[in-house]
């Protein structure tokens, strides 16, 4: 079965960390009126107040996603990662291979050219933090 090293879950849960940190700070410029909500969720919100509940569910989860990815790095600098984190990251993994789904559909061009390969890199990034990890180290 497929097992990527600690060198690779290094690299992959700081980019993940990275991501999500900017894609907070996009929900954030979102929220703010900044982005023009016409080309959020695909193109599909139809009031400001549409646009605020939806952007706020969306910096929480992505709040979450930084910290999950924090939580990664430090259980893995410690030799061990328990089995519910690797839960979360086949969730949020599933999370956004569906998203992808649905950029593939969204109304708006830009959504479709932008966010699809970025939710499908995010989903198969996450998924390389599922497989079980503990330290190989043997003691002899």
């Amino acid at each position: 079965m497929w097992n990527p090293s600690k060198k690779i879950r290094t690299i992959t849960s700081k980019i993940l960390f990275i991501v999500f940190s900017l894609t907070s700070i996009f929900h954030v410029l979102a929220l703010f009126q900044i982005i023009p909500y016409q080309y959020l969720w695909g193109g599909r919100l139809q009031s400001l107040e549409e646009m605020y509940v939806m952007e706020s569910i969306s910096l929480i989860a992505n709040v979450f996603f930084v910290f999950t990815s924090y939580l990664y790095l430090v259980y893995l600098k410690n030799g061990f990662v328990p089995t519910w984190i690797r839960i979360v990251f086949g969730f949020i993994a599933f999370i956004f291979f569906i998203n992808t789904i649905g950029n593939l559909v969204a109304v708006t061009n830009l959504e479709t050219l932008l966010a699809t390969p970025i939710t499908a890199f995010l989903s198969v990034v996450s998924f390389t933090l599922v497989p079980k990890y503990e330290n190989q180290t043997s003691e002899l």
